[in-house]
């Protein structure tokens, strides 16, 4: 006999939520995704589902965090990718990518709403970080690695929001950033070395 939803513990409830925010977030977007359908899809009401999640916002930046980090994990733990910046980066980006319309409507509202800000900010940190530890592979210690980070940051966002189709291989775009920053921070260093 099902358990009266009283009866099941408050953090398997709440999951149970969020699978059903994913599912229907990734599948209709963000302005089309409502707490009520979500609330309808579990038998609940609008209010339960805000009992967990205060607001739509709140649940879309949860919703955003759990599908960032079940790609990160699994990048994190593939044989393949495990340990290597560059191929962490381009699994995730890979597998954010059918979603990147939502990444795109969290950058929009991220005024509007401390917690997708939050959640945004967590996704951009790994992803600058990860192009930085793969560009700092390929420059000589004396590089100016902020500069990197700032120029990657601004090239990157713009990957992570455009919602124009690119028709090449997200690690064909990883590597266009990667080479360049790597060889404009080598001729940097190069340069400054000779005017020393």
């Amino acid at each position: 006999m099902p358990k009266n939803s009283q009866e099941i513990p408050h953090a398997e409830r709440r999951a149970k939520v969020l699978d059903e925010a994913v599912r229907q977030f990734a599948s209709s977007g963000y302005r089309a995704t409502s707490i009520t359908a979500i609330a309808k899809a579990l038998g609940l009401s609008s209010a339960a589902v805000h009992w967990y999640f205060p607001s739509k916002d709140d649940l879309f930046a949860e919703v955003l965090t759990t599908m960032f980090h079940a790609a990160t994990e699994r990048a994190s733990v593939d044989p393949e990718s495990s340990g290597d910046p560059r191929a962490e980066l381009i699994s995730v980006l890979v597998e954010l990518d059918p979603h990147k319309t939502l990444v795109r409507e969290a950058y929009e509202r991220l005024n509007s709403s401390s917690t997708l800000y939050a959640a945004y900010a967590e996704m951009l940190g790994w992803v600058d970080t990860r192009l930085i530890q793969a560009i700092s592979r390929r420059v000589p210690d004396d590089a100016d690695v902020d500069l990197l980070a700032d120029t990657a940051h601004v090239l990157l966002e713009g990957l992570l929001v455009s919602v124009r189709k690119i028709d090449r291989p997200i690690a064909d775009m990883i590597d266009l950033l990667i080479d360049p920053l790597a060889a404009a921070a080598a001729a940097r260093s190069r340069a400054v070395d000779t005017i020393s």
